[in-house]
């Protein structure tokens, strides 16, 4: 049974329903499950349907309802509206255990009413939803915003207004006359150079435009105001004011910054070429333009990366290549978008470098850099890397690369590989007398008689220098003869007499031979046999050519063997001193001793002045061993008698050294040793290294009395000339000229022209390699003022001189020292500090 106060009409009823008190359906009878389509309703929330949640709300409290309208989805799609009513189920105490009710569709003009009522309220509620969001649009802008009506009144504002123009809240309300406001907002200074009225009129007039105007002005606060007035249909006025101030700054440092970037575009060396996602040209500069030959008619902003490309390669950009096929090339390398470089040589042989790189936006920037000077460098700096200066030949870095190819070479193309060492002779002496500007001319002249030597040459020949006068020559394939044959023209091409700078220069060549792979199967191991090929040719005369035999391997090996001894020695002082007399022919008397260097080898025992000397002047060893022998001459003359001389042999290395003139004042000042008791002895070696300046060395010597004596006289180039031009105080005859006394009549007679030289420029004559009493004879007849060699005595210890001096001061020689029996012919030349290599 229903309640009695439901009065619904249970005819029109389709259904009856049933809630505990969860009001959850616990009956329901009738067409509930036809007319709705809905599930299973029973232990669902009343009243069944898929619905709101609030669908239950009439049920909330005891009161009976009716017409309780609820639309719902029937499962065909179409939407259906029921109308419920109900009343609750009390138990005694009045508690509500549950309700009952009934259930009808509605159909018919009802339901059109209430489809209409709900788009209304749909509608209502959409347009509330999207006042309150427009609301919070304009509350939350950054813009001032207000509204007017056609009477030009306020009708709605946003909180920015006031903040912008700091408008009291009065002047805020709905229904304020826009008049009211502009006044107000002009007497605060709102409007520059206006006053209250000015500016009224000049508002009113352009909103009566009814269109659409912007205008910018300052506000006093320095705040740049952009305002917008804009008619609506409705007769209103909308008005937004926009503070522009950090939009205007943003603009300048844009502006500003774009015209330091047109700046540098127009006066970077470059050319820059930037293209968009579409390959469209945005910016290009001048530099570009001029790079490539184009003009701006023809290409500027707008064109496609494939219509440049068409039109540099019309201006020649692209050698060999016709539009399609450059534009091919470079599309393959856009579509990889990743960056890249190359090279591109134009037509008229300038180098251009481009560089590609993706941007991010799809696009792409190219930069073109003209690098023709910079690749002319490169290539110089790669050829100066591989050749010599000063000639242009190959250096020794290109002569190992060429000649390690020839070995590799030499058994697939037959025959020999020749390498060659040059060595120009006397080079040395023209370039310390002439000077260095002389030398590099005759390197040069050199340079191109040796490469016209070689021209007509069968076979690779490959000419280096390998630094000061030394030269290389790599001859394949050749042969020995072939080799030898070679040589023989190159020495002959160079020793012909060279002209420069009006002066007649003549120097030689010597040359040696290797030929790999017997000599050598490497480069450096077949540069290292000519190498002592060439040290055999020029220790065996000069201006000759050697070739390399295995002795001379061993050689090389004793010497270096005998420099790293000779280090040694000076370190643990082996050397001692040994003197020879020379003798006074018209006294009969010992007029002093010449100090000779010993060296007592711990292992080779005594090591001959020949074997040592000449490797300590290569290696520059001679200076201080030089300067122990001159200290240690002038100690031990210090205790003979002060009749008697020392003579001491220097060395062309130690006037180069610079500071010779200082070894000899402080040898004599440590031994207290009178400077006219010191003879310092000098080839014409020393003269050739620096004229002038050696010159002034002897000269300062002599002003402090140093006797200075020219040795081995008669075997130079000039030693007449050297007479001239320094004052000797003596002549010393070589033994070459004593030695040819008994069987020669020239040389005595080469002897008397010397000793009469000598006697007209008041200067004294020492005969070297006295050893017979027949050459003794001849001397004395032919006037030469002393004598010195083995006739007279063979060079002695220190102690040995004491005990040939008697109670007088000297003895003279005994009588077997001059007899037959006391000669030793044949017997080595004893050198003195110096080399007697001639």
């Amino acid at each position: 049974m229903l309640p009695d106060d439901l009065d619904l009409d249970i005819l029109a009823a389709d259904w009856v329903w049933e809630t505990d008190a969860g009001l959850r359906l616990t009956r329901v009878h009738g067409r509930f499950a036809a007319l709705t389509g809905a599930a299973e309703p029973l232990g669902r929330p009343w009243p069944g349907l898929d619905g709101d949640p609030d669908d239950d709300a009439p049920l909330r409290s005891p009161i009976p309802f009716r017409d309780v309208i609820r639309p719902h989805r029937h499962r065909d799609g179409r939407t259906r509206w029921f109308r419920f009513g109900g009343a609750p189920l009390l138990a005694a105490d009045g508690t509500v255990t549950g309700w009952r009710g009934l259930g009808a569709e509605l159909s018919g003009p009802a339901v059109a009413e209430l489809e209409r009522a709900r788009r209304c309220e749909e509608q209502s509620r959409r347009f509330d939803e999207q006042s309150r969001r427009f609301e919070a649009v304009v509350e939350n802008l950054p813009l001032g915003v207000s509204l007017f009506d056609a009477d030009l009144r306020l009708t709605a504002h946003n909180e920015r207004l006031r903040d912008l123009f700091g408008l009291p809240q009065e002047l805020l309300r709905p229904g304020t006359p826009l008049e009211r406001m502009i006044r107000t907002s002009a007497g605060a200074g709102n409007y520059p150079h206006l006053n209250p009225d000015e500016a009224w009129d000049y508002v009113s007039a352009r909103i009566a435009q009814r269109v659409r105007l912007q205008r910018e002005r300052h506000l006093p606060d320095g705040v740049l105001l952009k305002t917008t007035i804009a008619p609506l249909p409705d007769g209103g006025t909308l008005v937004v004011h926009e503070d522009a101030t950090d939009r205007a700054r943003a603009d300048a440092r844009l502006a500003e910054q774009n015209r330091w970037l047109d700046h540098a575009l127009a006066h970077m060396s470059h050319g820059l070429v930037l293209f968009d996602a579409d390959h469209r040209v945005t910016v290009v500069n001048r530099q570009f333009l001029d790079l490539y030959g184009l003009s701006p008619e023809t290409v500027h902003p707008g064109i496609t990366a494939e219509e440049l490309i068409h039109r540099r390669t019309e201006a020649g950009n692209f050698p060999g290549l016709r539009p399609e096929e450059a534009w091919v090339q470079v599309s393959e390398r856009l579509a990889a978008r990743t960056r890249y470089r190359l090279d591109q040589t134009l037509t008229d042989g300038r180098v251009v470098a481009v560089t590609y790189a993706p941007t991010p936006e799809g696009g792409f920037v190219t930069v073109h850099e003209d690098v023709t000077a910079a690749k002319r460098a490169e290539a110089q700096i790669v050829h100066m890397a591989h050749h010599d200066a000063l000639t242009g030949l190959p250096n020794r870095a290109l002569l190992h690369e060429g000649l390690a190819e020839a070995l590799a070479q030499a058994p697939a193309s037959g025959g020999a590989t020749a390498v060659l060492c040059l060595d120009l002779d006397r080079f040395k002496t023209v370039n310390d007398t002439l000077g260095h500007a002389v030398g590099d001319k005759l390197l040069r002249e050199a340079t191109a008689r040796l490469t016209a030597a070689i021209r007509d040459e069968a076979g690779l020949a490959t000419l280096a220098r390998l630094g000061g006068d030394e030269f290389a020559l790599v001859l394949r394939p050749t042969s020995r003869f072939r080799a030898g044959r070679l040589a023989g023209r190159l020495i002959e091409a160079v020793g012909r007499d060279y002209e420069i700078d009006g002066q007649r220069v003549a120097v030689g060549l010597s040359v040696g031979i290797a030929l790999g792979p017997t000599d050598g199967q490497d480069p450096e191991g077949l540069l290292r046999a000519a190498d002592m090929a060439l040290y055999r040719a020029k220790a065996e005369g000069r201006g000759v050519h050697r070739f390399f035999e295995p002795a001379m391997d061993a050689a090389i090996q004793t010497r270096r063997s005998v420099e790293l001894d000779l280090r040694a020695a000076l370190a643990e002082q082996q050397f001692a001193l040994a003197f020879q007399p020379f003798l006074d022919l018209a006294t009969n008397r010992i007029a002093g001793f010449e100090a000779l260097v010993r060296w007592h080898h711990p292992v080779r025992g005594v090591v001959s002045p020949a074997a040592f000397v000449p490797i300590a002047e290569e290696t520059g060893m001679i200076v201080p061993l030089g300067e122990w022998v001159l200290r240690q001459a002038c100690r031990e003359a210090a205790r003979w008698p002060t009749s008697l001389r020392v003579s001491v042999n220097l060395s062309p290395v130690q006037f180069r050294s610079g500071d010779i003139d200082a070894t000899v004042i402080a040898a004599l000042r440590d031994a207290g040793l009178d400077p006219h008791r010191l003879e310092l002895e000098i080839t014409e070696g020393v003269l050739l290294q620096d004229n002038a300046s050696t010159l002034a060395i002897l000269h300062r010597l002599k002003r402090l009395g140093v006797r200075i004596a020219m040795d081995d006289f008669g075997t130079g180039y000039s030693s007449l000339g050297y007479l001239r031009a320094f004052p000797f105080d003596k002549i010393k005859i070589d033994r070459a000229f004593v030695a040819d006394l008994a069987v020669r009549p020239d040389a005595l007679a080469i002897v008397r022209a010397v000793t009469t030289l000598a006697d007209s420029l008041d200067m004294t004559t020492t005969a070297e390699g006295v050893e017979t009493e027949e050459q003794l004879a001849h001397l004395r007849e032919a006037g030469c003022t002393e004598v010195q060699g083995y006739l007279i005595s063979r060079p002695v210890p220190s102690e040995a001189v004491a005990p040939m001096l008697t109670e007088d001061g000297i003895v003279q020689p005994s009588p077997t020292a001059f007899s037959p029996s006391g000669s030793s012919r044949g017997r080595e030349a004893e050198p003195g500090i110096q080399s007697r290599r001639r």
